[in-house]
């Protein structure tokens, strides 16, 4: 019985000196047995002049036939189209964004014999419109409004390829990050660590106008200044000390 004991106890001291040993390891290499955990987030937003515009803009037609209002809403967007192409925009440039039918019903005289109910039939046809050419969406807009367009859904600016705004807002961020993390360790009096886990993600804002002044005459084109195009970036990041 003796004898178990005592291997029993070598086995226990030697145990004892391997986690020993394994801490000072992992102390000598910079990292703790155990090390705590900091989390921090860093953004950034970077700015860019848009490069390219999205008009969206259609005909409405009402009637009292349906058939009467979807032929009407045809001439008229047949128009839109052929003043468009004859301005310089191409088939790769428009397509329809949506086509819609509805009713509305109107009771007239109630409560009296002459009581009766009116229908009218709406039909919408909206069309995209894609230019780089930002100096032309003023008249573009006019043209197509001369041309029997009566509904202007809004402008989008944007810029068409925005990956290296993407890096350069990553890269601000991530720096913001590691800053925050430094500054948080150092006055907590502890000793950051490395980089364990990271992610990120993006955002952003393109300008819109959503409001003009609908005009079918002759005079200069409506004027349309586009503003800057924001990119944020956003990572996650957490850290052993």
């Amino acid at each position: 019985m003796r004898r178990s004991y005592r291997k029993m106890g070598v086995i226990t001291l030697l145990i004892l000196g391997l986690i020993s040993s394994a801490a000072l390891s992992a102390k000598a290499q910079g990292g703790p047995a155990q090390p705590g955990s900091i989390q921090v987030s860093g953004s950034a937003v970077v700015t860019g002049t848009p490069d390219v515009a999205y008009i969206t803009l259609g005909v409405e037609t009402k009637d009292a036939s349906a058939q009467v209002a979807a032929e009407n809403n045809a001439k008229g967007m047949a128009s839109v189209f052929k003043a468009l192409k004859e301005l310089g925009i191409s088939e790769q440039q428009l397509n329809t964004s949506g086509y819609n039918i509805y009713s509305s019903s109107q009771v007239l005289y109630r409560g009296t014999d002459d009581e009766v109910t009116v229908t009218t039939y709406y039909v919408q046809n909206r069309i995209n419109i894609t230019t780089k050419d930002l100096d032309a969406v003023g008249q573009i807009i006019d043209v197509a409004i001369r041309a029997g367009a009566n509904q202007v859904q809004g402008i989008r600016f944007d810029i068409a390829d925005k990956q290296s705004l993407q890096l350069q807002a990553l890269e601000l961020a991530v720096q913001q990050g590691m800053t925050k993390a430094k500054v948080m360790a150092e006055s907590a009096g502890l000793l950051l660590g490395g980089l364990t886990t990271m992610s990120e993600s993006y955002g952003s804002y393109a300008p819109m106008v959503t409001t003009m002044a609908l005009r079918a005459d002759s005079a200069p084109a409506t004027p349309i200044s586009p503003g800057d195009v924001e990119v944020s970036a956003t990572v996650n990041m957490n850290f052993w000390y």
